[in-house]
């Protein structure tokens, strides 16, 4: 294990995969057109790594029980090893995820091991300083959070590059825990959604001091979306990206750059932000400037999100490819 690799810190959990035509109102019934049981959650995001030629570390927490060898089947097909806590009294997880006729995603999920550890379940996590961190914006709802929250406090002023996902949870996410991670500066991505919930908790777009990053922005020729992600970059502190479907990205790191992505006609978008956040980290350990890393996973999850299944990253071959195609 001489070579960089991406730890990921997040839950995997199982996803029982349905395609429904759309999804079902309050008691109404609907049969799903197929269904699958995958191994997904950050697992998608650590295949996304292998896919790319990167070596992959599970730190996040494995029970014991059917889907937790579901899970430890999974990474061992993908050479990842699971360098975390194990919980013998306890079975991880499963998410029930629901793609209607639009390829638009519906998630329902269940809290396992994964989301159960205790507060010294990273206690063993040791980055090296040329490896990537990724940690999930679903940690920081669950009890497992405390974990984080200790492991971030113990390794303040870390030399390793950290990838924050921030999900939809950031919302959720209390004060300290939230404010432990902007001091810890990692490179925070989200899609557009996201980002608004972050500037919302950031006070970003507020009456006062906020606004004055926006127009701060807007005074150095930014204005629309990238003086608004520029504010909120300002706010973190830290690089921002900011996924915005088939339109690319944009990269806040200093000023706010677009990113094209590369469009193509959906069938599912399940998985496409754990590909797009895995290829990221897996071209960050193999020292490609931010920019550049963010163009390649636009490439990858454009493919992804042409088929069916929520670990679908294509190889790193077909990345290259449609990037030179592309130039």
């Amino acid at each position: 294990m001489s070579g960089p690799a991406v730890i990921s810190l997040g839950q995997v959990i199982v996803d029982l995969t349905m395609r429904v035509d759309a999804v079902p109102r309050p008691g109404e019934d609907v049969f799903a057109d197929g269904c699958q049981a995958q191994v997904g959650a950050s697992y998608n995001m650590m295949h996304a790594v292998r896919r790319m030629g990167v070596e992959a570390r599970h730190g996040g927490v494995v029970g014991r029980g059917p889907w937790a060898s579901m899970i430890e089947d999974a990474l061992r097909r993908d050479g990842i090893a699971h360098v975390g806590m194990r919980l013998e009294d306890e079975d991880n997880g499963f998410c029930i995820a629901l793609t209607d006729a639009h390829a638009e995603r519906t998630f329902v999920s269940t809290r396992g091991a994964e989301a159960h550890a205790p507060d010294d379940a990273f206690a063993g996590i040791e980055p090296d300083a040329h490896d990537v961190l990724y940690v999930s914006g679903y940690t920081l709802v669950h009890p497992t959070a405390r974990a984080l929250l200790a492991f971030l406090r113990r390794t303040a002023g870390h030399r390793w590059t950290a990838v924050f996902d921030a999900s939809p949870m950031v919302a959720q996410a209390d004060d300290l825990t939230l404010r432990t991670l902007v001091d810890y500066r990692p490179v925070w991505t989200c899609n557009e959604r996201e980002a608004g919930l972050l500037a919302a908790r950031l006070g970003v777009g507020a009456r006062g001091g906020a606004d004055a990053g926006a127009d701060a922005a807007a005074a150095d020729g930014e204005t629309g979306a990238a003086a608004a992600y520029r504010a909120l970059a300002d706010a973190l502190g830290a690089p921002l990206i900011v996924r915005v479907g088939s339109g690319g990205a944009w990269v806040c790191d200093g000023a706010c750059t677009p990113v094209p992505g590369f469009p193509v006609e959906p069938v599912d978008t399940n998985g496409a932000g754990d590909c797009h956040t895995g290829v990221l980290c897996a071209c960050l350990a193999r020292g490609l400037p931010l920019v550049d890393a963010v163009r390649a996973a636009n490439a990858a999850a454009s493919i992804a999100v042409t088929r069916r299944g929520p670990a679908t990253c294509p190889e790193r071959r077909e990345v290259e490819r449609l990037l030179a195609a592309g130039r």
